[in-house]
């Protein structure tokens, strides 16, 4: 059967396109050779047969290389006699023992990513494979200075790793029974399991590294330099990626609302962004949403349809489109967790029918519409939980804008003094009675938490965030009678309650000594 299969799929004049079918069509969830398949799609393995075999061994010595050049061993390195530069202690960019410091540093920050690779399986907690990771991400951070290795990367070579292995398994399997061709054993060599995860890894990563550059201020070899390729960028744009940022954009933006105006508004009018969640999905492939069974799946499909990896995005509107109606139907936190824990899906084929058929509905049948639909207390609990744990604190004080804000304050201050259950607005000087604490409100998390109690009437102007946190003053005396500022204990606190009327007085008092 094992040969059959490597006939039926390369044996032909025309075996580029069979490949490629049966990746879109999802036949290579069986397959023995999916590595192979893989391999063709990215570019590894040439179109042209004959050199496969060639291909194979130059893509092997050069890791060889590779990871001899930058995987070294102070103690045992020959011809680094001078002691002065080459010992433990040396800060000299040229000693081997500096590098090795600095080694280890990146080593061990890639570890801990790997030893939370996949947990659920037993396959990745087996240290010869937590060692095979480790060095493959190693090897590409050293030979790619500039973008070094990101958190996520170690979540796009585990798929890699694991597939390389299986077909390993059942091409060891069956040779034990048959003969196979030259070709077969030099591709399913398991000898060169690493050299192969690596090659095909660092071609994916051609695709993928926009997604995980940072386009932020780096000091690199003593000098600084600012690798932002967009002037002027807003704060909001200067995230992990530009790129990433850019890309998930444009999809909600465009997409999003060309096939479904009704979901879009509603994600706007919520205010989810799309980084919230699509950073992930992109960056990872999908790789968090899915089982690993069905995520092969869909790489198949990704792989085989452009190495430029353009079916993403349609992907990711298919995705939401399956829930599409319990996102309508659902609050922020209940959307949020729909979206941070995506639902399962029953046949992962059919979804990507969906992608292919919203790029391209002339050439691709009308999938059957499927929708999610299922209780939804599950999501609302996560949802709810993700807003607890990533609320965002009160803004810090504006230092710049104290002085006129203390003024606006001091000409407010016309009430008598009062106890500690007044309070004073700042906006239209009227003293009103200080409601009471209110218990913690989850707000979305592009929203900061407000820090007023007072509700906004028609005729109010919205609050600068310096006028809107109170602020202490104090003498110092041991400074030479300096004042200086200190934020209330309430301020850091996440219950936004009511601000003004406990330190209302205070300030007038320190106002007044001022």
């Amino acid at each position: 059967l094992l040969w059959k299969e490597w006939d039926d799929l390369f044996q032909n004049s025309n075996y580029l396109a069979r490949t490629r079918q049966a990746g879109i069509n999802g036949r290579l969830r069986s397959s023995r050779f999916r590595s192979v398949c893989w391999k063709l799609y990215l570019d590894v393995l040439s179109e042209d047969k004959t050199q496969w075999i060639s291909r194979t061994k130059e893509h092997r010595a050069q890791y060889e290389k590779i990871k001899e050049t930058h995987i070294t061993n102070p103690r045992k390195a020959a011809g680094q006699h001078d002691l002065v530069v080459n010992n433990p202690l040396s800060q000299d960019e040229g000693s081997l023992w500096n590098k090795f410091f600095q080694d280890k540093e990146l080593r061990g920050m890639i570890k801990q990513d790997v030893l939370r690779t996949f947990p659920e399986m037993l396959y990745f907690q087996e240290e010869d494979v937590r060692t095979k990771l480790t060095d493959i991400l190693f090897c590409y951070a050293r030979e790619n200075e500039r973008l070094l290795y990101k958190q996520g990367m170690h979540e796009l070579l585990a798929p890699i790793v694991f597939v390389l292995h299986c077909d390993h398994q059942a091409f060891q399997h069956a040779s034990e029974t048959a003969n196979p061709s030259e070709e077969m054993k030099v591709l399913l060599d398991p000898k060169f399991h690493e050299h192969d995860a690596y090659a095909m890894f660092s071609l994916l990563m051609e695709t993928a590294e926009p997604w995980f550059s940072s386009f932020e201020r780096e000091v690199r070899k003593g000098k600084e330099e600012m690798l932002t390729s967009i002037p002027f960028a807003r704060p909001q744009d200067s995230g992990p990626s530009v790129a990433i940022v850019t890309k998930v954009n444009r999809i909600q933006d465009q997409l999003v609302k060309k096939h479904d105006i009704e979901l879009y508004m509603h994600l706007n009018r919520l205010e989810i962004a799309p980084q919230i969640y699509g950073i992930r999905w992109v960056r990872l492939l999908f790789g968090r949403e899915f089982p690993l069974q069905d995520l092969l799946v869909v790489w198949d499909a990704l792989f085989t349809d452009s190495i430029t990896l353009d079916l993403v995005d349609y992907v990711f509107v298919a995705m939401l489109l399956y829930i599409r109606d319990a996102l309508i139907a659902s609050n922020f936190q209940t959307c949020l967790g729909l979206l941070m824990h995506y639902p399962p899906i029953g046949d992962i084929h059919s979804l990507l029918l969906k992608a292919l058929f919203l790029r391209d509905p002339k050439n691709n049948p009308r999938p059957v519409n499927y929708q999610f639909q299922q209780n939804l207390d599950y999501y609302k609990t996560r949802g709810a939980d993700l807003v607890n744990k990533t609320r965002t604190k009160a803004a810090p004080l504006n230092i710049n804008k104290v002085s006129s804000s203390l003024l606006n304050f001091g000409r407010k201050l016309i009430a008598p003094m009062g106890g500690g259950s007044s309070g004073i607005s700042p906006i239209n000087n009227e003293v009103i009675s200080a409601p009471p604490p209110q218990a913690p409100v989850p707000r979305p998390l592009a929203e900061p938490p407000s820090c007023t109690p007072f509700p906004q009437t028609h005729h109010q102007h919205r609050l600068l965030k310096s006028e809107s946190l109170p602020v202490h003053l104090s003498k110092d005396v041991g400074s030479g009678g300096a004042s200086q500022i200190s934020l209330p204990a309430q301020i850091h606190s996440d219950t936004p309650g009511n601000c003004y009327h406990d330190n209302i007085i205070s300030t007038r008092a320190c106002m007044c000594a001022v």
